[in-house]
């Protein structure tokens, strides 16, 4: 698609594709009907290549969510079509490492093995709080249990707290920072920092 182009909407397609499907009922129009289905397909093609990601993307609009939902990654649930982000906690990244005493570690798939297990005990109950950058719900979820799942991770040390509002998500960050858990018994990037690139001394790569 040619740069500075506005791609169709869902709404647009389905639009000319109901056009298509009147024209080709008018009388000596010349259009096949084999014609317009053809012009139909293609039109419900382009609409969905116009559109990535369209079915990855939660609805803004959707309220509370239940059921068994899978762990995309350490703060990212995903209940069928709609994903939801845990709202004021950051989970290390799936892929992330940390140095543990003096050892590289997979702190990520440690984050992410976590949530795994946090969320066998459904069904998952999420009350969306607020939207992302990535026009992704953000919600409190917790188990079956009961048990916050943004707040157990951080309080495992497999997350940082980010929103001030939740004072009981600070002060368990702080609980874990001093007894060392997780991630804080070592050396480790914060997630936000290492989504842009930032990383520790020991996994940097040199080009020289």
């Amino acid at each position: 698609m040619p740069k500075g182009s506005t791609p169709p909407s869902r709404q647009t397609a389905t639009l000319l594709a109901a056009r298509c499907d009147q024209a080709s009922r008018m009388p000596g129009n010349g259009m096949g009907r084999g014609a317009v289905r053809a012009a139909m397909a293609l039109i419900a093609a382009v609409s969905l290549i116009a559109l990535p990601g369209v079915c990855a993307q939660a609805d803004s609009h959707f309220g509370p969510l239940s059921g068994k939902p899978r762990a995309v990654d350490g703060d990212t649930l995903e209940f069928g079509f709609k994903r939801v982000d845990l709202y004021g906690a950051d989970s290390l990244e799936r892929f992330q490492k940390c140095v543990i005493g003096g050892q590289s570690t997979a702190c990520g798939a440690d984050a992410w093995e976590a949530i795994v297990n946090l969320i066998t005990k459904t069904p998952i109950q999420c009350e969306m709080k607020a939207i992302n950058r990535y026009k992704r719900n953000m919600a409190i979820c917790r188990n079956a249990n009961g048990v916050d799942i943004g707040l157990q991770l951080i309080s495992m040390g497999w997350a940082v707290a980010r929103d001030d509002n939740m004072p009981a998500y600070t002060a368990a960050q702080q609980a874990a920072k001093a007894a060392r858990k997780g991630a804080w018994a070592g050396k480790f990037i914060d997630p936000l920092k290492w989504r842009r690139g930032e990383r520790l001394p020991e996994h940097a790569i040199s080009i020289y």
